[in-house]
């Protein structure tokens, strides 16, 4: 949808959205793009709620913002996009960088938020480390015009690996890097918004909203010890829970999607 700014934001709809029925906006993680909830889009589990999945700045289809962008910019612009959709009110669900989104736009307009779902997710900004370590990942990536089997394979351990995933999935993200995030063009943009992303935890007395945390015990990107610190000192906080052997791309991937899909309903049934 076209924006009074400019930005064309791309999303995915689970049907025509249904007023009556509470809305569940959902941001996918680095180097994802909506797809990233195909099976949420299809679980019966998530049939009582209006699924949209929005395709971030730097990923998918999404298009207006293309050097030089904030998770501050998405969250922005996806708040412009709900308006149009004349929705008011909604749940925001994050996954990894997703939930900076989320975290954004909680800080932006929290009256409209009913609720946050954050998965695999921090608040503070990236360390040194962090920037070194994804540096040479992308530098591996973009050793080639097309990045290579191995640097695809690397890339894929936030989901586990392609046995972690269904082989059709594995292939069909692999496809979506090849022809979207290859080169320092498809890459960068979206690499420098993640590692110049705002620290938010100074700021989390405001996120005045209820919020579902969870975190796998596998998760090799984020700690566990720093998620349950921060997620403690949020006003609202409904619950945090560890998903054992679960890993960073919770809701691509088991356990993850399934403990997800048993306490989101009723976390906004408590919340509606």
């Amino acid at each position: 949808m076209s924006l009074d700014n400019g930005v064309t934001l791309a999303y995915r709809l689970s049907h025509p959205i249904d007023k009556s029925l509470p809305t569940l906006v959902m941001f996918h993680a680095f180097l994802m793009d909506s797809r990233f909830y195909d099976r949420q889009f299809k679980d019966f589990r998530y049939s009582a709620y209006n699924l949209i999945a929005i395709d971030a700045h730097g990923h998918g289809e999404t298009t207006g913002r293309e050097d030089d962008f904030t998770f501050c910019n998405t969250a922005s612009d996806s708040l412009q996009l709900l308006t149009k959709l004349d929705l008011d009110q909604f749940y925001v669900l994050g996954t990894t960088q997703g939930g900076f989104i989320a975290l954004q736009m909680a800080l932006l307009e929290p009256e409209r938020i009913k609720g946050l779902i954050l998965l695999g997710t921090t608040v503070f900004g990236a360390t040194k480390q962090d920037e070194m370590n994804a540096r040479r990942s992308r530098d591996k990536w973009c050793e080639t015009e097309i990045p290579s089997d191995e640097a695809i394979l690397a890339r894929s351990a936030s989901f586990g690996g392609p046995t972690n995933v269904d082989e059709k999935v594995y292939e069909s993200i692999k496809q979506m890097w090849i022809k979207r995030h290859a080169g320092s063009k498809g890459y960068d943009p979206a690499l420098n918004c993640l590692l110049n992303r705002d620290a938010i935890d100074d700021k989390l007395d405001q996120i005045n909203v209820p919020t579902l945390v969870l975190h796998g015990a596998n998760d090799h990107i984020f700690s566990i010890k720093d998620a349950k610190d921060w997620s403690s000192k949020l006003p609202k906080l409904w619950k945090f829970e560890i998903v054992e052997k679960g890993v960073h791309h919770l809701s691509l991937t088991e356990p993850g999607a399934e403990v997800a899909a048993q306490l989101i309903p009723k976390f906004i049934e408590e919340t509606l």
